[in-house]
């Protein structure tokens, strides 16, 4: 019978080990242990801790950082998770240097990092600059929608909340009505220890919501009137998604097309791009001056954007700014002939026709119809806030046209009448975008935009696991996006960089 050599899974085993022959040259763990020892200024974070003399020794904030970025990089998101990694996974006892920080500690430590996160951004771009990993020339902008740590059924007007308040509060009277009711029957109470756990719970929203409005005021839109408020985090919005309406946070990048490296990130609690636009270009502004590149280093440069930051003053400032813009309005796909008999941009014969296609003749201030007939100046017309123009046909002009099934909706309609707000008719900068992207160079250049800034978002949602944010209020989850960006642009240098010493 053979013999074989004893061994046993329940034994110990002291295994000597070297932390530097863990973080191995090349590897993106390398790379974070060097950028953050070499490149990143911390001294903000220094500069918290008043223990020089008492208190007990602080984590240093490079040894956190290094973690974070680390587990950030392998999908590991949960603080209590990566403090298990820190005594499990010996790639990162090796870049903590075996110090093995509470979960409490990171939590704080990501939550505190403010105005640091920032600084931490634009030393790893400085990096990405001095390794020629920029191309300086063309730059797409987009963003990602995320939902955020608060559920949208906590959100409403002040209107909606009062009456949810409401409800409640008669839901709870009901309630102890009935267990009133219930005591003097003399029934059992186990159901009424029930009854008592669920009407604690009414009594607890109720008061949240309560607090709530004594406390904040109503939320407002850009264009006036009352935006939805959220309970739980107030700075988060519901947006609309392509996989329906989120409470979220909008995620906004600006990326560099070489190497796809982020020049800036910014996490907003809005999902109408067209107002983030010149902020986002602002951001990414002050980080090129920060590294040394100038803050007139996107004059002359090339930015490509989706429709949703398709906007007169965009376009404005972007000419003043001396950007060569390339975004498309929202009928760009229709005007386009090769999309003409797909999907939703199809032409639909039951559609009436919209003020595109009428064609407004500056000079006699006139519409002209898709029929060939006028539709002249009839007055001013307010429409909702906004001030406007109203242009009508004639009589004679629609009656018998063969054309006019598309054009009214009813044979009741006697003529065509058109209302067009007032900011319609100094839109210089929107028709010259127009003209522009529907040249077949424009088409071209805009087609670009998916393949330059779609794998960051890929990457940092898929390969990253940030599906959703799992921290509260715009300014922490920001700092939770930014890092994002920072590990995103780490990747790039550990790619394509060259670091001294390798």
């Amino acid at each position: 019978m053979a013999r074989y050599k004893q061994y046993s899974y329940e034994q110990g085993i002291m295994i000597p080990v070297d932390f530097t022959k863990q973080i191995v040259p090349g590897t993106l763990e390398y790379t974070i242990h060097w950028v953050v020892d070499n490149k990143v200024d911390l001294t903000g974070m220094a500069a918290r801790f008043k223990n020089e003399s008492t208190g007990a020794p602080a984590y240093d904030p490079a040894i956190l950082l290094k973690v974070v970025l680390l587990a950030y990089s392998r999908g590991i998101i949960s603080s209590r998770k990566i403090m298990d990694a820190c005594r499990e996974n010996i790639v990162f006892r090796a870049i903590s240097a075996d110090s093995m920080p509470d979960f409490t500690t990171i939590a704080a430590f990501i939550r505190e990092m403010k105005d640091e996160v920032k600084k931490i951004f634009t030393g790893v771009l400085l990096v990405c600059s001095e390794m020629d990993l920029l191309g300086g020339t063309e730059f797409a902008l987009d963003g990602c929608k995320m939902s955020s740590n608060a559920a949208k059924e906590n959100s409403g007007t002040f209107t909606d909340l009062s009456r949810k308040k409401e409800k409640l509060e008669a839901t709870i009277d009901l309630l102890l009505k009935q267990q009133i009711k219930n005591d003097t029957a003399e029934q059992s109470s186990q159901g009424s220890n029930v009854e008592n756990h669920r009407i604690e719970r009414l009594i607890k929203k109720a008061e949240k919501i309560e607090t709530f409005l004594k406390e904040n005021t109503p939320r407002q839109k850009t264009r006036g009137g009352e935006s939805q408020s959220n309970i739980t985090d107030n700075e988060s919005a519901k947006m609309k998604t392509s996989h329906g309406v989120i409470q979220g946070y909008n995620g906004m990048a600006i990326v560099d097309a070489r190497t796809q490296v982020v020049v800036h990130a910014e996490a907003f609690g809005s999902g109408h791009e067209h107002e983030l636009l010149i902020p986002m270009i602002e951001g990414a502004k002050k980080n090129a001056d920060d590294i040394g590149l100038g803050n007139d280093y996107y004059h002359g440069k090339r930015m490509i954007a989706d429709t949703g930051s398709f906007k007169e003053e965009n376009l404005d400032y972007l000419s003043t700014e001396k950007i060569d813009a390339y975004i498309p309005d929202q009928q760009y796909r229709k005007r386009d002939p090769r999309f003409t008999t797909m999907g939703r941009h199809k032409n639909r014969g039951d559609q009436l026709f919209t003020k595109d296609d009428f064609t407004y003749d500056k000079s006699n201030d006139i519409f002209i119809c898709p029929a060939g007939k006028v539709l002249k100046y009839s007055g001013k017309q307010k429409l909702a806030n906004t001030e406007g123009r109203r242009y009508i046909s004639s009589r004679s002009n629609c009656n018998g046209c063969e054309l006019r099934d598309k054009c009214v909706r009813s044979d009741k309609t006697r003529y065509r009448t058109l209302y067009v707000v007032e900011k319609y008719f100094n839109r210089n900068y929107s028709d010259e975008m127009r003209a522009k992207i529907d040249t077949a160079e424009g088409r071209e250049i805009y087609s670009r935009r998916m393949g330059i800034v779609e794998p960051v978002f890929g990457n940092i949602r898929c390969c990253k696991n940030l599906n959703r944010f799992t921290l509260r209020t715009k300014s922490k989850v920001n700092i939770q996006w930014v890092l994002y960006t920072i590990v995103h642009n780490i990747e790039k240098i550990t790619r394509y960089g060259v670091i001294a010493g390798v």
